[in-house]
C-alpha cells in the first residue's frame, strides 16, 4: 500500500489515516468484473471460481499481506466474500441490461 504523507499532520506527529483499502479493492474488482463480462459473458464467474479460499490464503501469506496462517485465511475469506458480492452485482447489472 502506498501511503500519502500529509506534511501538516506529519509535523504534528500523528500518522496519516489509512486509505479505505476494502472499498478500493471492491471498486477495482467491480471494474475488472465488468470488463470480463463485456469480453466474455460469464468470464468473471469462471475467474472467481478459479480462486479458492486456500489459494487466496497462500497469496496473502507469501505476498506479506498476512503475518500468520490464521490472518491469511481470514483475509482470504474476506476477499472471497467480496468476489462473490461483486459477481452478484455484475450479474444483476447484466440481467438488468437485457
Amino acid at each position: 500500500m502506498i501511503l500519502n504523507l500529509d506534511l501538516p499532520v506529519a509535523a504534528e506527529g500523528r500518522p496519516p489515516a489509512p486509505a479505505p483499502v476494502a472499498a478500493l479493492v471492491t471498486h477495482v474488482l467491480r471494474d475488472l468484473a465488468l470488463s470480463y463480462e463485456a469480453e466474455c459473458p460469464g468470464g468473471f464467474a469462471r475467474f472467481r471460481q478459479a480462486l479458492s479460499v486456500e489459494s487466496l490464503a497462500v497469496i496473502a501469506r507469501f505476498s506479506g499481506a498476512a503475518t500468520s496462517d490464521e490472518a491469511a485465511l481470514a483475509m482470504a475469506r474476506q476477499v472471497h466474500e467480496t468476489l462473490l458480492d461483486v459477481e452478484e452485482d455484475v450479474w444483476a447489472l447484466h440481467t438488468a441490461s437485457h
